[in-house]
């Protein structure tokens, strides 16, 4: 119990000190912006514990505090962090609850700040859509946790009903049919701001999940209603935006199949080669790199996404899951088709129309580095099949 007050006293004083020297040196301009993101960068390193998924969160965050510019999108980065960390390790249901809406909180206040130009009433009309749904799921979570308090005198999670908190995290998670808000949001963010939503919140939910909270129900329905609508709603889509929405709504059913069949070995190995190419896809410096993210989202060979989704097809028929398997590799072939657009698009199309642009030299390491893992992965992935 002392070592975690004073734990947590270190975690508060640091990120104060963080507050008030950013404030101070970028008004008096004697530090520049990079400065503060390296000290942001070095106190994400020692206030998190020594846990694999947890550092895991840790270095994810400080590849993301690279695309974002202003101090305060940095210090509501850091905000989201340590709630996201805390939920991690999240014991009862005031914890969850107060981590889950930290998370949620900066989210908005990020769309309002980040929101430039003509996008800005397209970013706040999203931002405030997720707020008001959320605020809606959040209320009636919390009235049913108020409620089973007064009947059982306990808010611990163990030995209590869960259907609250998995319906809270489905909403979170953009599960269909509880996924428009991140459609909205996907259309109308910066590509940062983006990039954030879609990999971070879901690795601190899926790793709770994993970690620190079970349940007996099965999520069997939420599946069919992702991977369908997932494929099927990208059809006519006429942003690329939109497009990769209903692909990452499709993809959280594919991880909910993991969860449902596999196990969560299976659901880290799938959820890290979709944050690979997430990070790829949203930093990248060549748009011909899109190829490889496609193909790899895609399923196709010879790329990490195929042997990722053969993972869980492969479980999924071992525990007889047959009509959830049936309905993953329809939704599959199906996604097949706005993929090969995108292919077509940045591939086939000339030069002028798929043009290259120059990026920062960590951009650039970033993209060339997500390559070559989902590239390579395959080599460690494929020796299951070849027993």
């Amino acid at each position: 119990m002392l070592w975690n007050s004073i734990y947590e006293l270190d975690l508060c004083l640091g990120l104060l000190l963080l507050i008030f020297f950013g404030l101070f040196s970028l008004r008096n301009g004697h530090v520049a912006l990079n400065h503060i993101r390296f000290l942001c960068q070095c106190w994400l390193l020692m206030i998190t514990p020594l846990e694999v998924q947890d550092y895991a969160l840790c270095l994810l965050t400080i590849v993301l505090l690279q695309s974002f510019h202003s101090f305060e999108a940095l210090l509501f980065l850091l905000l989201g962090y340590v709630g996201q960390l805390y939920m991690l390790h999240s014991c009862n249901l005031v914890s969850f609850y107060v981590c889950l809406e930290a998370q949620t909180l900066c989210v908005v206040v990020l769309c309002g700040l980040l929101a430039r130009g003509a996008s800005t009433s397209f970013s706040v009309e999203a931002a405030l859509k997720f707020l008001l749904l959320s605020a809606m799921v959040s209320g009636m979570a919390l009235f049913w946790f108020s409620a089973m308090y007064q009947r059982t005198g306990s808010l611990e999670m163990i030995g209590q009903e869960t259907f609250w908190i998995l319906l809270v995290m489905l909403f979170k998670l953009g599960v269909a049919p509880m996924h428009l808000w991140s459609v909205d949001l996907y259309g109308s963010i910066p590509k940062s701001l983006l990039l954030y939503l879609s990999t971070a919140p879901k690795l601190s939910l899926f790793t709770f999940w994993a970690s620190s909270w079970h349940h007996d129900y099965s999520v069997g329905v939420f599946i069919l209603f992702s991977m369908l609508i997932g494929s099927i709603g990208a059809y006519g889509q006429p942003a690329l935006r939109s497009l990769f929405a209903y692909s990452t709504i499709n993809e959280i059913g594919l991880l909910l199949l993991a969860v449902e069949t596999a196990g969560f070995h299976t659901l880290y190995q799938h959820l890290s080669i979709y944050i690979i190419t997430q990070l790829l896809l949203w930093n990248l410096t060549d748009k011909r790199l899109f190829l490889i993210c496609a193909v790899s989202l895609a399923g196709l060979p010879p790329f990490a996404g195929f042997f990722g989704k053969a993972w869980i097809f492969w479980h999924a028929m071992s525990v007889q899951a047959f009509s959830l398997l049936a309905a993953a590799l329809l939704c599959t072939v199906l996604s097949l088709v706005y993929y090969l657009r995108v292919i077509r698009l940045f591939w086939v199309t000339p030069v002028h129309t798929a043009a290259t642009f120059i990026g920062s030299q960590n951009q650039t390491t970033l993209t060339s580095a997500c390559a070559i893992t989902l590239v390579f992965t395959p080599v460690m992935l494929i020796k299951p099949f070849i027993v």
